[in-house]
């Protein structure tokens, strides 16, 4: 009796510690970070703005989401930006946004590529977490795509431009040369 119920601990033990390992890794897998009110979300980020995924980019487990800013919170993002956000073990990144969907971005850094996570707000711009942003950041300012260009002039040469006589002589030896040619012409199809 003594020996059948140490071989039930010992089978016991034996199957929670199985347990045990084998869950260990799908936990430490996992993000660990609470998300917290949306003041403290904002108070964390240097840049908050709603902008659509235009392309995701991995390498590896992290990501870099190209994306077209539309209205700008706080910072100044351009209308054409990125936000990286590394993945892996205890990294709590975005994963894969679905490009072509808008999102409220809540992201760190001074310029381009922002690093933004999962514990620091980003999430899907539905109307009313834009109205909570928006009750605690004010309306917020359009970003707009950069002026064009502007063109810029070169002189090529600094002489002065040819005179008409000079432009018109091809033009005026090339009817010279057809009148000839239909002189010729006439003059052969005469005999």
């Amino acid at each position: 009796m003594i020996r059948t119920a140490r071989l039930a601990a010992a089978l016991l033990l034996a199957c929670l510690g199985l347990v045990v390992t084998v869950s260990a890794p799908a936990s430490a897998a996992e993000c660990t970070c609470k998300q917290g009110q949306l003041a403290q979300q904002v108070k964390k980020a240097d840049v908050v703005f709603i902008g659509t995924v235009d392309a995701v980019a991995t390498e590896g487990k992290d990501h870099t989401y190209s994306i077209t800013a539309s209205r700008a919170y706080q910072g100044e993002p351009e209308r054409s930006t990125m936000v990286e956000s590394a993945g892996g073990r205890n990294a709590c990144g975005l994963g894969a946004l679905g490009v072509g969907t808008t999102y409220v971005f809540f992201a760190t850094g001074t310029e381009a590529p922002y690093q933004a996570d999962s514990c620091g707000g980003t999430s899907v711009a539905n109307p009313t977490k834009v109205q909570k942003v928006e009750k605690l950041l004010g309306e917020g300012t359009s970003v707009e795509p950069p002026p064009p260009p502007q063109a810029v002039f070169t002189r090529v040469e600094d002489s002065a431009p040819p005179r008409f006589a000079r432009m018109a002589a091809p033009g005026a030896a090339a009817v010279i040369i057809g009148l000839l040619g239909l002189v010729l012409v006439r003059r052969l199809a005469r005999r």
